[in-house]
């Protein structure tokens, strides 16, 4: 597993979707990681000039209402991981 790290900031991030073989990629979707969430890299290849970290789903708000950002940040699964993507230069 990747490094684990705590965000100082409310940090504009995108969630995932499913693509080429199976692979997940960051969406247009955006949320919010909440400040003092813990992230944890993934040794995934980045895409999109992004880097993928696994949060827990409740330490997320959504920015813009999708079915995807609804899926992402509301309970029942709030208490669930999801890999959400950040801007390489953000971190």
């Amino acid at each position: 597993m990747g490094m684990k790290m705590i965000i100082e900031k409310n940090t504009v991030c995108y969630t995932s979707e499913l693509g080429n073989r199976r692979f997940f990629y960051p969406s247009d979707d955006k949320v919010i990681i909440k400040k003092h969430s813990e992230l944890t890299q993934m040794a995934w290849l980045g895409g999109a000039g992004k880097v993928p970290y696994k949060v827990l789903k409740s330490s997320l708000m959504p920015l813009d209402i999708t079915e995807n950002t609804a899926n992402n940040t509301s309970p029942p699964t709030k208490d669930e991981y999801t890999v959400v993507w950040i801007e390489n230069d953000i971190l």
